[in-house]
């Protein structure tokens, strides 16, 4: 008689477990898959990481503009923290002030929000005990009032072109401004001895130049009349001067004795010109209306084609800072408002 030997439950126990596991696994896995696809989960491995957009040629000259507005505005704010003349402090307290502007109309400084992950805290500079000096300032406006000049007057952008060269101009001015206040020359750009007006122009280019320029004679030939006796002729000649250019810029423009014709035969007057005041003001205005024809000129001429109104519009400026004009953060462009204080005249220039 035999005796059956009977089965090992714990083995077959493990065996069907096991198959169990085996069978059931794949199933999780391909359930787990298609709950991910479902969802839109966006785990893309092969996508690379956000990279720093490249800036074009417009960007490029706002940008350059806006980092040596601040990188001035810097370096008078350090300047005027050791300075103790009293003629040098508020022309760095100016410079500091109009660099502000600067860069805040021209957008401040880019941030594209992208965040290296690889790259770790930025490391905190090191103190420096460097001075900024006044002088420091004064190079610093030279070289930058030179590369916002060369920019404005190659950029593509005509809109971009009007703004910087306003900076450009700006900058010169306050160049000159500090190197008169320090007993220097001006590192900056000169005023031209001499402008230059193109053989042919635009008539919307040239029609708001000849009436600019004829309504500063007609306004000059007044200053004349009623100002001082001995700056008489000098005013006269600064009159025909004006007048002359007005025809120049109108022959340009095709509209000399035309229908098209922009100047007139007198233009609107204040009442209170007994005033010597009133008479300074009056000069400023009309040189204040050069340059905006000027500035507005910059937006509607082609790139290489802007140096005769960046000019334009530093002869404006110059002239109008001779007859007491203050700081401007942006001449030439009067949509900006330019809350300054005014300036003492110039005793050696009237116009």
């Amino acid at each position: 008689m035999s005796t059956a030997i009977p089965p090992v439950p714990s083995t077959s126990r493990v065996a069907r477990i096991t198959r169990v596991r085996a069978r059931r696994h794949p199933l999780a896995t391909l359930a787990v898959l298609a709950v991910l696809a479902l969802s839109g989960c966006g785990i893309r491995l092969e996508t690379p990481p956000p990279v720093e957009p490249s800036p074009d040629a417009v960007e490029q000259v706002r940008g350059r503009t806006v980092a040596d507005a601040l990188a001035l505005e810097a370096a008078a704010d350090g300047a005027l923290a050791v300075t103790t003349d009293q003629a040098v402090a508020p022309l760095l307290a100016q410079v500091a002030d109009v660099s502000t502007r600067h860069a805040a109309a021209l957008g401040g400084k880019y941030e594209s929000g992208i965040v290296d992950a690889d790259s770790g805290p930025s490391p905190t500079p090191s103190p420096t005990t460097a001075t900024t000096t006044a002088q420091d300032v004064l190079a610093l406006l030279g070289t930058t009032t030179a590369t916002a000049r060369t920019d404005a007057s190659t950029s593509d952008d005509g809109p971009l072109a009007r703004v910087v060269g306003s900076v450009a101009v700006a900058r010169g001015d306050l160049a000159l401004r500090l190197a008169i206040a320090l007993g220097e020359d001006s590192p900056a750009p000169g005023v031209p001895d001499e402008l230059v007006v193109p053989a042919e122009v635009p008539p919307v280019v040239g029609g708001p130049l000849a009436r600019a320029h004829d309504e500063a004679g007609f306004a000059l030939e007044v200053v004349a009349a009623r100002g001082a006796k001995d700056a008489r002729p000098t005013v006269l000649a600064q009159a025909r001067a004006q007048r002359t250019r007005a025809e120049q810029w109108a022959g340009a423009a095709g509209i000399s004795g035309t229908p098209d014709e922009t100047r007139l035969a007198q233009y609107a007057l204040p009442a209170d010109l007994d005033e010597p005041a009133a008479l300074a003001a009056l000069v400023r205005g009309v040189h204040a209306g050069i340059g905006q024809a000027a500035a507005a000129a910059l937006a509607q001429v082609p790139a290489g084609a802007r140096e005769p109104y960046l000019d334009e519009l530093r002869v404006a400026v110059e002239r109008a800072r001779a007859a007491g004009a203050p700081v401007q953060a942006f001449p030439g462009l009067p949509e900006q408002t330019d809350p300054t204080p005014a300036a003492t005249p110039d005793p050696a220039a009237t116009s």
